[in-house]
C-alpha cells in the first residue's frame, strides 16, 4: 500500500494513494477511517458514490495546480433510492481527497504531495 504526506494550511496528514483500477473503484468502501488520494489519468469530473461507505466523507476535488477547486461532505447511501447521490467536482479535477474528518479545506486552498 502506498501512502503520500499531504501538506496544507501548516498541518500534515497522512493519505493512502488509489494507485490502481481496483483501488480507485473501491475506495474507502467498507471502512470507518482513513484518508486516500486519487489521481486521475487527466483532468475530468469524477462522480463519487457512497455506495458500502458507512459514515460520511468529505471530499476535496483539486486541480492539476493542486488547489482545492470543489468539496463535499457526502453522506451514505441508505436503503431508500433517494439517497443514491453521485457526487461530482463543479470544475474539472486532476486530484481527490476522501476523508472521513474534516480537514477543514476550502476552495482555493493549496495541498502539497510528492507523488
Amino acid at each position: 500500500m502506498t501512502k503520500v504526506d499531504v501538506w496544507f494550511n501548516g498541518d500534515k496528514v497522512e493519505a493512502e494513494v488509489a494507485d490502481s483500477l481496483l483501488k480507485k473503484s473501491w475506495g474507502l468502501s467498507r471502512r470507518s477511517e482513513g484518508k486516500m488520494l486519487f489521481v486521475f489519468s487527466g483532468e475530468r469530473k469524477p462522480a463519487i458514490d457512497m455506495m458500502l461507505v458507512p459514515q460520511p466523507l468529505h471530499l476535496y476535488f483539486l486541480d492539476a495546480d493542486r488547489v482545492v477547486v470543489d468539496s463535499y461532505r457526502a453522506e451514505p447511501w441508505g436503503i431508500d433510492p433517494r439517497t443514491w447521490k453521485l457526487y461530482r467536482p463543479c470544475v474539472d479535477s486532476k486530484f481527490l481527497l476522501e476523508s472521513f474528518d474534516d480537514l477543514d479545506l476550502c476552495e482555493g486552498d493549496k495541498l502539497s504531495f510528492d507523488l
